[in-house]
């Protein structure tokens, strides 16, 4: 965004590590969903259905809290990584999104139309809709942005993976990095499993617990570091030094791992469609391994582990910056 004058907007952990990561911007504070996610997944839609006046008041929230922003900061363009109500009628608005299909399961799967639904009303208020994967075969998303009508929608513009990490030429010396990530409480129970179990687990190993107003330390393990919370720089250190990955199945850490070619043993956050699907999709085509949080044994996954190449998707373009400018200069 060169010459230009860049607004930040986020919330919660990740308006932290923006503010972080670049000192120099201005960086709005945008109301946080706060969706709370049950111990138990067959609660899941329940509780989320009970969420939903919540989160219908937080929409029109943020869309107000836009329009203030638009007017006061003189706006001529908006970037929305999946914020519905960041939007404006009078200016041009580009939407990220690799969902286009919220997943559900069990009973409650028939009412998937109704997210497709949601989608193409709510597209009709962006300019385009960028979908950080490919349209081929060989894609990253699966059914989440590859079926169903909506996937033909018109606005759509596959223009592969975009992150923020960056090949380097150092050496391969950690064996294991445990990436702590996901909503709580599931990602304080995925951190207890790790740390309770990884001193089980031989060779050199760091664990990054995803906790940027931690400033706890933490009981030394041997031949383990552990970080309450790393900056992007390092964190794109500790993933090239990485011989292995385990980590949720989250989409962002999904592109990273692409871009850097790590293999990894993804474990899906209990309760989180998405991610779910996701996970079952990477064991289906071989991209990445997968087990389930519920009876996690991270020895014997990892001794099970034949193959720990990294994916092979070198079709799929990492941050292209020039098919961006392209779509933006339309």
């Amino acid at each position: 965004m060169k010459d230009n004058h860049v607004i930040l907007s986020s919330n919660g952990i990740s308006s932290i590590l923006l503010k972080q990561e670049f000192p120099t911007l201005k960086c709005i504070d945008y109301p946080d969903y706060a969706i709370k996610y049950p111990r138990n997944k067959i609660m899941l839609l329940p509780l989320i259905a009970l969420q939903l006046p919540s989160i219908i008041i937080k929409l029109i929230k943020e869309y107000l809290q836009t329009q203030k922003v638009i007017n006061d900061e003189n706006i001529d363009l908006i970037i929305s990584d999946s914020r519905y109500g960041v939007y404006s009628e009078g200016v041009p608005t580009y939407f990220i999104v690799h969902q286009l299909h919220f997943q559900l399961s069990g009973v409650f799967k028939f009412i998937e139309f109704l997210g497709e639904w949601f989608n193409i009303f709510m597209f009709r208020r962006y300019e385009e809709i960028i979908i950080p994967d490919i349209q081929s075969d060989q894609n990253l998303t699966g059914d989440l942005t590859h079926s169903g009508k909506i996937s033909n929608h018109p606005k759509l513009h596959y223009l592969g993976v975009f992150c923020s990490v960056s090949e380097m030429n150092i050496k391969e010396d950690i064996d294991y990095l445990f990436s702590v990530s996901g909503p709580e409480i599931q990602r304080t129970l995925f951190e207890e499993i790790i740390l309770d179990q990884i001193s089980h687990i031989p060779g050199k190993k760091v664990v990054v617990l995803g906790k940027p107003d931690d400033k706890r330390t933490y009981d030394n393990i041997e031949n383990t570091e552990i970080y309450s919370h790393v900056n992007r720089q390092k964190q794109n250190e500790l993933l090239n030094r990485a011989k292995f990955v385990v980590c949720r199945s989250g989409y962002t850490t999904v592109m990273e791992l692409v871009a850097l070619k790590k293999p990894a043993l993804m474990i899906p956050t209990p309760g989180q469609t998405e991610q779910e699907y996701l996970a079952y999709h990477y064991q289906a085509t071989g991209i990445f391994h997968i087990a389930m949080q519920e009876g996690l044994d991270l020895s014997a996954e990892l001794n099970n582990i034949q193959n720990s190449a990294g994916p092979c998707m070198d079709h799929i373009p990492v941050n292209d910056t020039k098919a961006i400018r392209r779509l933006l200069s339309k």
